[in-house]
This record gives C-alpha cells, sequence and structure tokens, in this order.
C-alpha cells in the first residue's frame, strides 16, 4: 500500500468543517484501489489517503487537490 497524510490549514476550525462537509460528499471512483479519510483538528483539514498503486494514489490525490481549490475559491467568494 501506498499513503499520504495532507493537512490543509485554514483560518478557523468552521472553514476546515465547512471544507470537509463539502468534500466529504464526493466518494472516490476507485473505491477498491484507494481510501481517504477526511477529519478536522482544530483549524487544519487533514486528508489520508492509502492506495494499491503510487498511479492510483497520484490520481486520487490530484483530483482532491483540484476541488479542495474549487471548495476555497466558493468560500473566499462568500466571505
Amino acid at each position: 500500500m501506498h499513503g499520504m497524510h495532507l493537512v490543509i490549514p485554514f483560518p478557523n476550525e468552521r472553514l476546515a468543517t465547512i471544507a470537509k462537509q463539502a468534500l466529504a460528499v464526493d466518494k472516490e471512483l476507485r473505491a477498491d484501489q484507494v481510501e481517504r479519510t477526511l477529519s478536522v483538528d482544530g483549524s487544519r483539514l487533514i486528508a489520508d489517503y492509502q492506495a494499491t498503486t503510487p498511479r492510483v494514489l497520484r490520481v486520487s490525490v490530484n483530483a482532491f487537490m483540484e476541488m479542495l481549490v474549487m471548495v476555497t475559491r466558493t468560500m473566499d467568494a462568500f466571505e
């Protein structure tokens, strides 16, 4: 298994929780090959990945980062 641990800081816990809730809606396309766990620790969003291959890990994390950018831009527009 190949893993990655991402820690994304937010200005406060409320925004980190909103981001987690928005990102948790989208399930992994290859659920049999990759597992993602999202959590919030204070003002930090934490994403833990485990995948069967480095390629699957890269593709999943890349898709997550693209969604994260969209979520943070949307939150910025409403703040």
